[in-house]
């Protein structure tokens, strides 16, 4: 399981008073990446979520990228860094400005890296996008596949 820790520094039931606007954006801040001041100020980052799993033949990551067109995709490999990247681009006109209370979403350019732990044969790498789940595979190449070492006798 895997779980986030937020270290917020404690506080007396006096001084929490005494917090202003900027605190609660902080704090925000680091729970949501992208929430608060960033997301007021267009700064926001966005980076992909991404599930990583190895077995002795392939390695597997699925990146959620929810409401995103294939067109709008990349992944590279190179000098073993898997890098998915692309761009989103706003779904509401300037026109259509007038009628929206509040925006959430992700829009603009995004990039995510992962070294990988060995090495991969990149002529069997493959990409699939399917209902907003990237999935690429990364077969591993022969030298980097575990291998059983017998054990002799030393006589």
């Amino acid at each position: 399981m895997l779980t986030t820790h937020l270290l917020v520094p404690r506080r007396s039931p006096s001084s929490l008073a005494a917090l202003g606007w900027g605190d609660f954006d902080r704090v925000f801040g680091q729970l949501w990446n992208g929430v608060g001041t960033a997301a007021r100020s267009g700064a926001a980052a966005y980076a992909p979520r991404v599930d990583f799993t190895e077995t002795e033949t392939e390695m597997r990551v699925a990146a959620e990228l929810p409401g995103f067109e294939e067109k709008d995709i990349q992944v590279s490999l190179e000098d073993g860094v898997l890098t998915i990247a692309g761009e989103r681009t706003a779904e509401l006109k300037n026109e259509d400005a007038k009628e929206v209370r509040h925006v959430e979403t992700f829009h603009g350019k995004y990039r995510r890296s992962l070294r990988l732990p060995s090495e991969v044969n990149a002529d069997g790498v493959k990409a699939v996008y399917r209902n907003g789940i990237l999935t690429v595979t990364l077969p591993k190449s022969p030298q980097a596949q575990a291998r059983v070492i017998p054990v002799t006798s030393g006589s």
